[in-house]
């Protein structure tokens, strides 16, 4: 006799494949299941990726959904974490065709499916350099927003995504070229927004843990830019605490 972890097991390999047995139930219940589990599947992964999916179209979403789950069958009794590697799967599916930039295009609204279940902090404010004398400025690190994701991308995806906030939208122009931006958690809401390069660059750096002066020098900030960087960060509650690094 079966054990129960076989059984479960079995039951679940003919969730995702109608030519395998499964003892667990009567095979025309058991077609109930799969059909269930297919939908239930596909419907977490439309909700994490409505851009993608307006893009592609629903018959082409299909197809990426199925054979998505074939590699990446759900792991978790929370369907929030379907899509986890979607923008991965996207890579080796789509590498070196036409639509590769639906990869990245992917990674953003996963950002925003994380950053939906990610607190935003309390944050400091640019007052809070004062307590540090003017030779230890540079040494400061930044601890950032928890639900901040950065991205950059060969292909114009943030363009894409913010036409797609609207009805009807025309494709953008992918002769645009590459652009950079962030993904993060709001109080009102969630953001995706397009950066300049120098400014992307600075966040990576801090996001990365570099203190303020190896970020400014990798960045090629000079003492203007400097100022609106410090500014960019503290204006948008980007900074929950600063460190001074021994």
């Amino acid at each position: 006799m079966a054990s129960l972890r076989d059984l479960q097991k079995s039951f679940a390999a003919a969730l995702r494949d109608p030519a395998a047995t499964c003892a667990v139930s009567p095979t025309a219940n058991l077609a109930v299941y799969r059909n269930n589990s297919l939908i239930a599947f596909r419907s977490a992964l439309e909700s994490s990726f409505p851009v993608l999916r307006h893009r592609v179209g629903d018959d082409y979403f299909r197809q990426l959904a199925f054979l998505y789950r074939q590699q990446f069958p759900s792991r978790s009794g929370d369907l929030h974490w379907v899509g986890k590697d979607f923008g991965a799967f996207l890579i080796e599916l789509l590498r070196g065709g036409e639509y590769a930039w639906l990869a990245d295009l992917a990674r953003i609204e996963w950002s925003r499916e994380q950053a939906s279940i990610t607190p935003v902090l309390s944050s400091a404010g640019a007052d809070v350099l004062a307590h540090y004398a003017p030779d230890q400025l540079e040494h400061l690190c930044f601890t950032l927003q928890p639900s901040l994701s950065l991205h950059a991308s060969d292909f114009p995806v943030f363009s894409v995504w913010q036409a797609n906030q609207l009805e009807n939208a025309t494709p953008v122009n992918q002769s645009v070229g590459a652009e950079c931006g962030l993904v993060r958690a709001r109080y009102d809401g969630l953001e995706v927004r397009l950066l300049e390069p120098q400014i992307f660059s600075y966040l990576s750096a801090l996001a990365a843990g570099a203190p303020l002066g190896e970020a400014v020098t990798s960045s090629g900030l000079d003492q203007a830019a400097l100022v609106t960087a410090l500014g960019f960060v503290f204006n948008e509650a980007l900074v929950c605490s600063v460190t001074l690094k021994a």
